[in-house]
């Protein structure tokens, strides 16, 4: 009973409080109009700014370059890129030619004995050969050759199969 009887005068008393504020609160709020109003007033009379983009960088370009820049032409590699281009033509042996319907497979092997797969367009020996037909017993290479009169000319070279001596 006793908690209810406080509960009450709580109450009533948060609400006798609540009318005594209300009062002020027109006043308060007829104090605030006229300083909005006022500083509605100095908004009006406030300079402009202009921005000038002159020696500043732009805003709303990427850091990024999203396009790429024209880029120097390189010389073609002088190096070569794979262990067929390493060697000569003749330090390589035609020791299989493998076919479906579609294509034809040869395998090469080096002087040390390891074996490579030749598909056509592969290139081989280290003047820029480039496997242009595999037959099923040999293979053509064609290679590029700057003749003195500055033309290039394209000599064909042939790898044959070679077979042991006890097949027939």
């Amino acid at each position: 009973m006793r908690i209810l009887l406080a509960s009450i005068t709580v109450l009533l008393l948060s609400v006798s409080a609540s009318i005594a504020v209300l009062p002020q609160s027109t006043e308060t709020k007829a104090q605030g109009a006229d300083v909005a109003e006022a500083k509605i007033q100095d908004v009006k009379t406030a300079p402009t700014y202009n921005y000038n983009p002159i020696g500043k960088p732009d805003p709303f370009r990427p850091f990024i370059e999203l396009e790429p820049s024209p880029k120097k032409k390189t010389a073609p590699r002088t190096t070569p890129i794979s262990p067929l281009q390493r060697a000569s033509i003749n330090d390589f042996r035609l020791v299989g030619v493998s076919s479906d319907d579609y294509h034809r497979i040869a395998m090469v092997q080096d002087v040390k004995g390891r074996a490579y797969p030749i598909f056509m367009g592969t290139y081989i020996g280290q003047n820029g050969g480039k496997v242009v037909e595999i037959l099923p017993d040999r293979i053509i290479i064609e290679e590029k050759i700057k003749a003195a009169d500055k033309k290039v000319k394209a000599k064909r070279l042939t790898m044959k199969l070679r077979k042991d001596e006890g097949e027939d």
